[in-house]
């Protein structure tokens, strides 16, 4: 048993031991329903900053196949990023979480990528008694508190950040570029974390020229519109940078489709690394000599899973609730050719 089924088996078994079996809930849009011999009367809103790709298409698998488990219904999962968009819409985000509010829905599970835009609409639902859960974004304690969330489901970045950094360090790879696909402050924490983890005096990633030698840390924010989208093309700017830096001799890239479209670049004596895991990744990680170093599993199935767990205990269980006002950890994981074996079966799933 890996990891996540280890956290969702310890997490989940006495209250499962309590539902009667449940029916398929629907994988297309607009509600979804557990329904079958299910005893869950609650609808659930599932509310992202993201689209329906490789990364939050895991999210939404999870939260439905808690939806299924408990017989719960789901209003439709909304993502605000749509294709083709550069950035987020966290106008059109906020919009959906007073969308959800109005319908009166029993719970929310919600990625609060802009604080300073969700937190008030966030504590209002909380004031009309409809408990919130973070996930992903937000899982800052003074966000969930501002947010009155009950806790947050997600990776503590600059935990991550600092992890992936310990590991460079081991390995000799002290000089780093931090690719930032898109803006973000949770993005900036990654990187942030990554030089505490290198050691670099200050604790921060610094923007500009990369040093000579390490220890190192320099952010390159990509400047292609919708760069996780467009990674051949995006590809080419981080190439460019690193020419023209040899001291470099790793790259963290916080995305995977960056990250495995590095790998095919193929640059000489740099090691790669990239948060988050898919078949192409599982791929690098296996190959015969490895072509990726190592990745930061941040579980996001358990991001959308757990979130909705949360809310059924809370309304079931008279206001159960995890986490204490802080983080409940998805992550990190960090994945290389030694364990990658032990996450391949779920990642060929859909639930890592």
């Amino acid at each position: 048993m890996g990891p996540r089924k280890r956290l969702i088996a310890g997490l989940l078994m006495t209250p499962l031991l309590l539902l009667t079996a449940c029916t398929s809930s629907s994988s297309g849009s607009g509600s979804t329903s557990g329904g079958g011999g299910g005893e869950c009367p609650y609808t659930f809103a599932v509310i992202t900053h993201g689209d329906n790709g490789n990364f939050w298409s895991v999210v939404y698998k999870g939260a439905k196949d808690a939806a299924h488990d408990y017989g719960c219904t789901l209003s439709e999962t909304y993502g605000s990023q749509q294709q083709g968009q550069a950035e987020p819409d966290d106008n059109a985000e906020n919009a959906q979480i007073q969308d959800a509010i109005n319908q009166k829905v029993d719970g929310i599970a919600v990625s609060d990528h802009d604080p300073s835009v969700m937190n008030t609409t966030l504590a209002s639902a909380a004031a009309a008694g409809i408990p919130v859960v973070l996930l992903n974004a937000g899982c800052d304690d003074a966000d969930i508190a501002a947010a009155k969330a009950i806790t947050c489901v997600g990776q503590p970045e600059s935990l991550a950040g600092q992890k992936a950094g310990a590991r460079f360090l081991q390995e000799k790879a002290s000089n780093v570029l931090c690719v930032i696909h898109q803006s973000g402050q949770n993005l900036l924490d990654r990187c942030d974390g990554l030089a505490q983890g290198l050691g670099v005096p200050g604790g921060k990633c610094s923007t500009g020229n990369a040093p000579s030698s390490g220890p190192g840390c320099t952010e390159l924010i990509l400047s292609t519109p919708n760069a996780a989208s467009n990674p051949q093309q995006a590809i080419g700017q981080v190439s460019s940078y690193l020419q023209t830096h040899p001291g470099i001799n790793a790259v963290l890239t916080l995305n995977n489709a960056i990250g495995q479209a590095l790998v095919a670049a193929k640059p000489a004596n740099v090691k790669i690394a990239t948060f988050d895991l898919d078949s192409d990744v599982e791929n690098d990680l296996q190959a015969n000599p490895p072509t990726m170093d190592f990745a930061v599993d941040q579980q996001q199935y358990l991001q959308g899973y757990l979130p909705i767990t949360f809310l059924y205990l809370y309304k079931k269980h008279e206001g159960n609730s995890a986490g204490g006002g802080s983080t409940v950890p998805s992550g990190p994981l960090l994945v290389d050719s030694t364990n990658i074996k032990t996450v391949a079966s779920a990642i060929n799933a859909g639930d890592d």
